[in-house]
């Protein structure tokens, strides 16, 4: 399933998702803190992420005390043990500069863009304004996201990608106080159950572990993705040919192919 969804955000580049997700998955960050985070967060040479604020529904009640409507507001995070500054994997470093990049382009050639985004305070994953995205607004785009790409059926949510960070560093038999660290949670029981406290030197040796296993996953998308590119173009070479073409062809693969066999043969006599 990671290895689906991954491909489904390789593919499909059109909007914030694919950043947005990366975080979630390959850093463990709530959405929440996700779309609190500003670019001044973020330490490409030291590939380090800070945790420090997170989104909040704020409601608004009429004079008869009804929620009336809800405000999308930064203000702390889950827990004071929620603030952290954690190592983070190639993919998110590289996939957060691809994004920043975007963004330039987007904020020099795009009229709709009247917020600035690139600055060291703006948001991220901010609108076109510059304001930060609320929850209810990010989720719809990826809804969209998940129906174009034949996603619902496997329901992934927010919270779900965050646990799929913890999975892996589970799958690596991963010291579960390092994933509390990383996590942010309050209470290490939380994580699975206790164990001695850990150095952030312990904790950047996990990060490049897990480094390690996401470029193994990530070599893998890209072989599939080359060989289905491989194929629509075979697919695509074979319906243009005429039949005189193709016998052609079928009998040149032919001849390589007992050629190859002689081949083998004599080497083997020698």
């Amino acid at each position: 399933m990671r290895t689906k969804f991954l491909e489904a955000l390789n593919k499909d580049e059109a909007n914030f998702i694919k950043p947005l997700c990366i975080c979630l998955m390959f850093s463990g960050l709530r959405i929440g803190e996700a779309l609190a985070l500003k670019w001044e967060n973020v330490d490409f040479a030291n590939k380090t992420l800070k945790v420090e604020q997170a989104i909040t529904q704020e409601p608004k009640f009429d004079s008869d005390g009804k929620v009336t409507s809800r405000v999308t507001i930064v203000g702390d995070t889950k827990t004071t043990c929620s603030v952290r500054e954690i190592p983070i994997a190639d993919i998110v470093v590289e996939t957060l500069k691809q994004w920043r990049e975007k963004q330039i382009l987007r904020q020099n050639t795009n009229k709709e863009v009247t917020g600035d985004l690139i600055s060291r305070t703006s948001f991220i994953f901010a609108n076109d304004d510059g304001s930060v995205r609320s929850y209810s607004g990010t989720k719809k785009i990826f809804d969209r996201f998940k129906k174009r790409n034949d996603l619902k059926k496997y329901h992934i949510g927010f919270h779900g990608l965050r646990h799929t960070f913890s999975n892996m560093l589970f799958e690596m038999n991963e010291n579960p106080k390092v994933i509390q660290q990383l996590l942010g949670h309050r209470d290490v029981k939380t994580t699975i159950t206790v164990y001695n406290s850990v150095d952030s030197e312990y904790v950047r040796q996990t990060t490049e572990k897990f480094n390690e296993k996401v470029k193994e996953e990530q070599m893998l998308i890209d072989q599939n993705i080359r060989e289905e590119v491989i194929e629509e173009r075979k697919e695509k070479l074979v319906k243009d040919m005429t039949d005189e073409e193709f016998d052609d062809m079928l009998q040149k693969l032919m001849e390589e192919r007992q050629e190859r066999k002689r081949k083998k043969e004599k080497d083997f006599e020698m």
